[in-house]
This record gives structure tokens, sequence and C-alpha cells, in this order.
């Protein structure tokens, strides 16, 4: 049975799966066709089997294990899945380049796998090149087949149950969701407690998350604990649940694009929730990238946002 959806959904789900810019270029016909045949696609373009990363990882868990994981790629570029036992992979500055701010990155994957490298070490290098100290954050996630075409059947099966023009509430029926905030809160208590071995700032650590990471980072933003309070949140094509605002919420910064077919309105009420309670927000919507534009070049305005994140941090002295 073959997996027919509107051509902007089409797109989210290569986005969530693929973050790369190569299924955009593949796919996107010269007119205007309404519909697409994605599992074609995949059939044509299948995830390749790869060795796990050699970048060195901090486990944040004893419980569970790197044996249980499925690492990919597609069009070059790592994914994992069947994470259970989270993980932070540090990706630090050129000596004497660091500036004391830290983040803790949250790649996206609809709870299902992790885009690694587009919206985790990639993003890391750039910060890295710019005095950040970033840490990769591995979640745990929603266990799948460990074939490729159970595993498609799996995406498929999510990608159906998603509601058009998500906004509030549980955006992803995830049993991993819980989990994977527990991760970011254990990741950001763990660089605030190691913030001297690394030269950190303990009042300048933050989080951002991209898609399903994004989801990550605004439950971590809406629930944490002193010891586990985020100095600011990056909120990339991601959403938020039901909570209010806290407090002491710390500033907050979302992009996404217009176009945008699966969560294109998800990021205006973050950014409305934040002003209302006087906090600060920042929002960037950029006409056209789609969902999952991530760092690998889409090519439209939504290349720009690392470099707006930069300047914001810059703005809001969060980095110097």
């Amino acid at each position: 049975m073959q997996i027919i959806l509107p051509l902007r959904c089409s797109v989210a789900v290569a986005a969530l799966l693929l973050a790369h810019a190569t299924y955009a270029q593949a796919t996107e016909p010269s007119g205007p066709p309404a519909k697409m045949d994605v599992a074609a696609f995949f059939a044509a373009n299948p995830p390749k089997p790869a060795s796990p990363a050699t970048e060195a990882s901090i486990p944040l868990l004893t419980a569970g294990s790197p044996a249980t994981e499925t690492w990919e790629t597609m069009f070059g570029h790592r994914t994992v899945r069947n994470v259970t036992q989270p993980a932070v992979y540090p990706v630090r500055p050129a000596p004497g380049k660091a500036n004391g701010t830290a983040l803790v990155i949250a790649p996206g994957g609809a709870f299902l796998s992790l885009s690694f490298d587009t919206e985790g070490m990639m993003l890391a290098n750039y910060l890295a090149e710019r005095g950040v100290t970033c840490f990769v954050l591995k979640y745990r996630l929603d266990s799948t087949p460990t074939d490729t075409a159970g595993f498609m059947r799996t995406v498929g099966a999510r990608m159906r149950s998603a509601k058009p023009r998500m906004t509030r509430g549980d955006l992803i029926d995830s049993k991993a969701q819980p989990l994977a905030q527990q991760d970011g809160l254990a990741a950001i208590q763990w660089v605030r407690t190691h913030a001297s071995d690394y030269g950190l700032d303990p009042q300048r650590i933050g989080i951002i998350g991209f898609s399903a990471g994004g989801m990550t980072a605004m439950n971590v933003a809406t629930g944490y604990s002193a010891a586990s309070r985020p100095d600011f949140v990056g909120v990339i094509y991601g959403g938020a649940p039901e909570r209010p605002v806290p407090k002491d919420a710390p500033p907050i910064f979302v992009a996404l694009a217009a176009d945008d077919g699966l969560l294109g309105y998800a990021g205006v009420p973050i950014f409305e929730d934040w002003r209302a309670a006087g906090k600060l927000a920042e929002l960037h919507i950029y006409a056209a990238g789609e969902h999952g534009f991530g760092m690998r070049g889409v090519p439209t305005s939504a290349d720009h946002w690392p470099e707006h994140f930069v300047q914001w941090l810059k703005a809001s002295h969060l980095m110097p």
C-alpha cells in the first residue's frame, strides 16, 4: 500500500527524517501537483546503515544502552533511532575562543529518530566557531522496527495522526516525550554542574531544539527546577505544551517558516505567551523554508536564522 500525502505534508515527513535539501530538490515538481508518492521516493532512496557516531559522548543515565541504537545516513547525513540511553556530545571552541556561553542542542525527528548532523553537529560546529560550547543531546525516543520498511510504516502512521495547524498541547502522541523532557533537564543540570570543567558561566547555559527537539526544549522551558533551569531557550519550528509561562521564564528565541505544513502555526503562540507574561521573546517567521530547514541549506531567507540567533544572544547579553 502506497502512502500518498499532500505536497507540504510530504515535505514535512521528509524533513523530519532527512533534514536535507536533496529531498526537496529531488521531489519538487516543475508544476504545482497537489500530491506525490512519498513511499516510492523512500523506496528509491532508503536510509543506509551507518556506524555509530565516533565523537566522544557522555551518558546521562546508567540505564539503557547504545547497543539498541540504529544509526543510518540519508544523503550523507547521520540519523539515529531506538535511543534508550540519553547522552550529550560536547563540541568545544578552539583553545582560547570559548566565551563562557553553553548550549544544549536537541535535534528533531518526531520522537522516532534524531537528525544528528543537520539539527545537531552542524549547528554545534557553527556556534563553536563563534565561541559557544555546545552539547548535542541524544535523547530517548519511541522504539521503531530495525528494518527500513517497518520504520517507514511507523513514520507514516505517526504523520497521518498529525493534526493540521497544530498550536499548543500534545503536538505529537509519543510515549517518549516526557522521557525526552527528563533528558533535556538532566543535560542542563549536567552542564551546569560541570561548568568549571569547560570554562562556562553557569548563568549562561541554554537549550535549543528543532521540531520534536523544539517541543523538548519547550517542555524543559516550562518544567524546570532551580538546578535545571535554562538561562535561554531557542525553538526552531517547534511547539509548546499547555502550561503557564513560569514566573522566572528564560528569554526565548523562536524561528519558523510561514510555509511549514506541519508546525507553521505552533511558534507564534509561544511568542505571544511569553510577551503577554512580560518576558523577553523574539520571533522570526521566514517566508519559505518548509519544515526542517535546520542547517541544511534550503535556500531561502530561513538559511540566515543561525546569524539571527547569534545576534539575539549578543543583544540579550547572553554571549559577548
